[in-house]
């Protein structure tokens, strides 16, 4: 069957015999790999992603809305299909549509094991240990085209003599790490710079690795090299990890920072750690440290390992050093223990750090043992607070785990995760090897600055509620409160707020909390991370180990406390008969207890043993005493940096302030979210860009926009293809973790521009038979314009008419044909739907034909998008008949991108769709 569309100078014909419908998709804008801005934690469900069929994920980065792969895998296809892709060793991925960008054909022979974009996003390098690519002989590191996979002949490849295990841009220079001693046959053990754009060699960094970690003392021998690099954003610093014990002569076991100066890079005399010098599993690891990542800010880094786990070391740990900390014996500000499983990879966003591994649990006191006390169950993926390493609530879980998830990339629109295995969660969501979390959808991190005074300070006794406005050196009389939703408090041991939650212990050795806003107590409820019901009875990998944790020895101390506060991500307590302060970290938003117990130096008083009630704020705690009286100490980072002193008058030693009860400081009120966007269009097609929303006290959870032609529309960054020219009022809604909202109007502008391109007439027919001839117009004239494109239930290609060529490819969908003959865009539905949208095309100005087909024997109405002008509408009939839909913009459009329209059938069918630009 056959439509014919032709444009002129003077008018537009168009002839429809059935409609065709091209579904194209526009590849985002390039960009620069960026430090993850992760507003959210990710969502736990993941989004739709190729399938890996073979081999494992070891190398992810994206440039747009393009995501590249890379690893040890032949073959792939695309979710809900049955082809088999050959995409051996590297691959691209459109992030919305999940399916694999055939354009992109690197052609590799082996393995890859990094990836990064160029700094215009044009191109990306491409490390690992191949010798071919599209034919042409490279060994190792090559630069390709991101949209083709084609070598950028440009860069010339410099043969380095061993695999390149990891790379990174900085500026104008492109850094390798690998086991490689010669790059260009110069010396270059384990570290060299290039020149970014011709892959020349440069003295720039020239430091270099010696000497195994274990071997010969252990039976475990790898080649010695860098493993792992990362560099700070502002290209100051670089962090180095792998199978050495020396750089440039000084000793750096496993670890070390390289200063990035101005002429030339070198090792950081000034910072050393011993903590990676310990041996652990000698006979099985020559080297047990496994990647590295820098925060966002550049003030942190967190280094991960295996090493089968040993007390007392970094085994089987994640670690984080901040940068800021110099010495010949540098200790991780906080290092979160799997107990004995490897972590493989490590990707730190702005609010949390994401480890992978075929870990079972996070939380342990110590590596070297399983099922410790204050483990929690974290099958092979974990988010970890940044300020004190504990498990967030964040626990997607990989069942079964494998060797584990390798690749870890955290973006600014969610997390990718790389592996050798088939599932997310407890086999719920088929993802082999590839896996990616949207931003969108996730939850709200803890983000409530520590208490200040004045506050209002709450006294919980027998049944009855109080507050008082306490500043520190004095307290207002008592006032009752009316409060609803609890019973009595006899038995709270200790209470303090985070955000909206009361958490406090109970003489059942447990903490609960319920959620209060000054007035009401929503429902208890108990606080046990460590046993989730998702997990609990899984067992781990045969036998009848199960993933259920183990609360923390602080839950058996919690009956006999005196006092309980938070600060800084730590909880700080007192214990009856003891003189002394205790903390430990403690995660806000997943509410995790840590499981090791410290004390605050300098913090004994003899008094302490009659403490009752403990507070936090202005960076002090406030003890009150069994005799009425309250002394303050000032501390940081659960270290004292004072002494204690009274403080006495102004009311604080009257009536039972601090004797009895129980006393936390009460919750602060919601401050709403402020809207803010900005938008920018390339003739009728706009993005707008809502991340310079803002709330004073939390997050913006979610963004809720009415576009201005009756079209909503969610998440930070929308676009939008406008149907005609004109002004529209775009209103954006942010909402906060507490249901705070900000609205926003603002107006879009859209410039409408001239055309001699007018329309005339259409004409069409639906028909069965193997020679169709379209019906012209009668009210065609010499010198009109005709666009022809032909839609048929077959797989055989439709062949030209006399004197017409075939422009672009063919689309096929559900045994229909279209072909075209013009200038157009687009593709073809994948999965049966009732709503079809028309691919973007370019238009320089003019008028717009927009044409949609399916194949269904239940489809009886197609419904155009609102503004368009209907041309033609054909519906076919029996059974599987081909339908028709072509409209036409009315008029000319604004030069640049048009399309995304939807037009609506009454039945769920697979169709074509194209745009048709009109010159």
């Amino acid at each position: 069957m056959r439509r014919r569309f032709v444009s002129s100078r003077v008018a537009l014909i168009v002839l429809a015999v059935v409609a065709a419908l091209l579904a194209g998709v526009g590849a985002g804008s390039p960009a620069t790999a960026q430090p993850a801005r992760h507003r959210l934690l990710p969502s736990a469900v993941p989004a739709v992603t190729p399938h890996v069929l073979d081999g494992r994920v070891h190398a992810l980065a994206e440039i747009g809305r393009k995501v590249y792969v890379g690893g040890t895998f032949t073959l792939t296809r695309n979710a809900g299909t049955s082809a088999q892709l050959a995409t051996p060793y590297l691959f691209a991925f459109d992030r919305e549509t999940g399916l694999v960008d055939p354009a992109f054909q690197p052609g590799l022979d082996a393995n890859v094991t990094a990836l990064a974009p160029s700094a215009d996003g044009s191109a990306l390098y491409v490390a690992g240990t191949f010798k071919n690519a599209g034919g042409t002989k490279v060994r190792n590191i090559i630069k390709v085209d991101a949209a083709t996979g084609a070598l950028v002949t440009a860069f010339k490849n410099p043969s380095p003599n061993g695999g390149v295990l990891d790379i990174e841009l900085v500026g104008d220079r492109l850094l390798l790490a690998g086991t490689f001693t010669t790059v260009w046959a110069q010396p270059r053990p384990g570290l060299a710079s290039l020149d970014a754009t011709t892959g020349a060699l440069d003295d720039y960094l020239q430091v270099a690795v010696s000497t195994n970690h274990n071997w010969p003392s252990g039976t475990a021998k790898a080649p010695v090299g860098v493993g792992k690099i990362a560099a700070t954003l502002d290209g100051t610093k670089l962090v180095a990890i792998g199978n050495f014990k020396k750089a440039d002569g000084l000793d750096r076991d496993q670890a070390m920072v390289i200063r990035l100066g101005e002429t030339g890079a070198s090792v950081d005399p000034s910072w050393r750690t011993l903590r990676y010098t310990p041996a652990c599993s000698k006979n099985s690891f020559d080297s047990y440290v496994r990647d590295v990542d820098v925060s966002p800010d550049g003030s942190y880094f967190v280094i991960v390992s295996s090493g089968a786990g040993y007390n007392g070391t970094l085994c089987d740990t994640a670690a984080r050093f901040d940068l800021a900390v110099t010495g010949q014996d540098v200790q991780p500000t906080w290092q979160a223990a799997s107990g004995q499983d490897s972590l493989l990879s490590v990707a730190v966003a702005d609010n949390a750090v994401y480890v992978g591994g075929h870990q079972k649990w996070m939380n342990a006191i110590q590596s070297g043992a399983d099922e410790q006390a204050g483990q929690v169950p974290r099958p092979g993926l974990a988010a970890l607070d940044p300020d004190n390493g504990l498990p967030l609530s964040w626990n997607p879980g990989r069942h079964p785990r494998g060797v584990g998830a390798e690749a870890l990339l955290a973006t600014d629109h969610g997390l990718y995760v790389g592996s050798d295995t088939e599932y997310v969660g407890n086999r719920e969501h088929l993802r082999p090897r590839l896996a990616y979390f949207p931003i969108e959808g996730g939850t709200a991190p803890y983000a409530e600055a520590d208490a200040t005074l004045p506050r209002s300070l709450f006294r919980l006794s027998g049944t009855s509620v109080t507050t008082r406005t306490f500043t520190g050196s004095s307290i207002t009389p008592a006032s009752a409160v009316a409060t609803s939703g609890a019973g009595s408090w006899s038995n709270v041991r200790g209470a303090f707020m985070v955000g909206s939650k009361l958490v406090y212990g109970w003489t059942d050795n447990q903490l609960h909390y319920r959620t209060f806003d000054g007035t009401t107590f929503g429902p208890d409820r108990v606080i046990n991370p460590y046993v989730d019901p998702l997990w609990s009875t899984v067992t781990t990998s045969g036998g009848s180990q199960t993933y259920r944790g183990r609360a923390p020895t602080f839950y058996g101390q919690i009956s006999g406390l005196t006092g309980l506060t938070y600060a800084d991500h730590r909880i700080y307590y007192t214990r009856s008969g003891q003189s002394r302060v205790y903390w430990r970290w403690f995660s806000p938003e997943s509410l995790v207890v840590g499981a090791a117990e410290f004390t605050v130096p300098s913090s004994i008083f003899p008094s302490l043993r009659d403490v009752r009630n403990l507070v936090h704020a202005d960076g002090r705690l406030w003890a009150g005493m069994s005799t009425n009286q309250l002394y303050s100490l000032p501390v940081s980072d659960g270290a004292a940096t004072g002494s204690w002193t009274r403080v006495t008058g102004s009311g604080i030693d009257t009536n039972p302030v601090w004797s009895s009860g129980t006393t936390f400081l009460g919750p602060v009120a919601n401050q709403a979210p402020t809207a803010a966007f900005t938008s920018s269009c390339t003739g009728q097609a706009c993005t707008f860009d809502a991340t310079g929303s803002s709330d004073p006290d939390g997050t913006v959870t979610s963004y809720a926009w009415d576009l201005g032609d009756g079209t909503a529309a969610t998440g930070s960054q929308p676009s939008r293809v406008y149907a005609a020219p004109g002004t529209y009022d775009v209103t954006l809604t942010v909402t906060d973790e507490d249901g705070g909202t900000g609205t926003v109007t603002q107006p879009v502008v859209i410039e409408g521009v001239e055309s001699d391109v007018s329309y005339r007439d259409a004409t069409g027919k639906v028909t069965n038979g193997t020679s169709i001839v379209s019906p012209v117009p009668v009210t065609a004239e010499e010198g009109d314009g005709l666009l022809a494109v032909v839609s048929a239930s077959t797989t055989a290609v439709p062949a030209a008419p006399a004197g017409w060529t075939q422009v672009g490819n063919p689309v096929q969908a559900d045994a229909m044909t279209t072909v075209v003959w013009q200038a157009v865009a687009g593709s073809a539905d994948t999965t049966a739907t009732a709503t079809h949208r028309s691919p973007v095309v370019d238009t320089a100005g003019g008028w717009v034909v927009t044409v949609w087909a399916d194949r269904s024997g239940a489809t009886t109405a197609f419904t155009e998008p609102a503004g368009s002008s209907v041309r033609q509408r054909l519906i076919g009939t029996g059974g599987g008949h081909v339908d028709q839909l072509v409209v036409d913009t009315g008029g000319p459009v604004a030069a640049g991108a048009y399309g995304d329209q939807v037009a609506t059938a009454d039945a769920a069918a697979k169709g074509t769709s194209l745009t048709i630009a009109l010159h």
